[in-house]
């Protein structure tokens, strides 16, 4: 069971290390009348391993998370009652839509390693290349000559310059 408010975003409606659009739906979900009580002692964390796009088979990789495979399923797969919310859209638009998927998708409970992973090193979870695209990454880097640390995570990088040749062809008539 996760304890919300130590992923809670320090600003309200502002995202920082952490989401405040995965905050905000877990506190509405856990306070959701009747049920949220339940939900907050069930709650799991699945990647899907069929593809959203295709139905291929996706191994579970957790340098390269595709936010469109991971499902929350606020009653557990034990008390599974066919619905799951997408993380890509509670991520991006804050928004949640309830989905069904049938029972012979296969799934891989990664809510302990989510959650431990996520409270560690924040929004860091979805982006381990440090491409700085997150909304509200403004504070994300210190930079110190040639280095830079992550403030989410803490993994530093060292800046390298590349020298990069490119051929153009152009087609001209003579």
């Amino acid at each position: 069971m996760i304890d919300i408010n130590k992923i809670k975003p320090k600003v309200k409606d502002e995202s920082d290390k952490y989401s405040w659009n995965l905050y905000n739906f877990l506190n509405r979900l856990f306070n959701k009348s009747g049920v949220g009580k339940y939900y907050k002692k069930q709650l799991e964390i699945h990647w899907l391993h069929n593809s959203r796009w295709d139905g291929s088979y996706l191994e579970f990789n957790k340098d390269k998370l595709n936010l469109n495979q991971i499902l929350i399923l606020p009653s557990g797969k034990q008390h599974y009652r066919g619905t799951f919310y997408e993380l890509s859209l509670i991520m991006g638009k804050g928004k949640a839509t309830e989905f069904a998927l049938p029972y012979s998708y296969e799934t891989t409970d990664i809510t302990e390693w989510f959650f431990n992973t996520y409270e560690r090193d924040g929004r860091c979870i979805f982006d381990r290349e440090h491409n700085g695209w997150w909304q509200g990454d403004k504070e994300r880097f210190t930079y110190i000559n040639n280095t830079r640390k992550c403030n989410w995570c803490g993994e530093w990088h060292k800046k390298e310059i590349k020298k990069v040749q490119v051929i153009k062809r152009e087609e001209t008539w003579v």
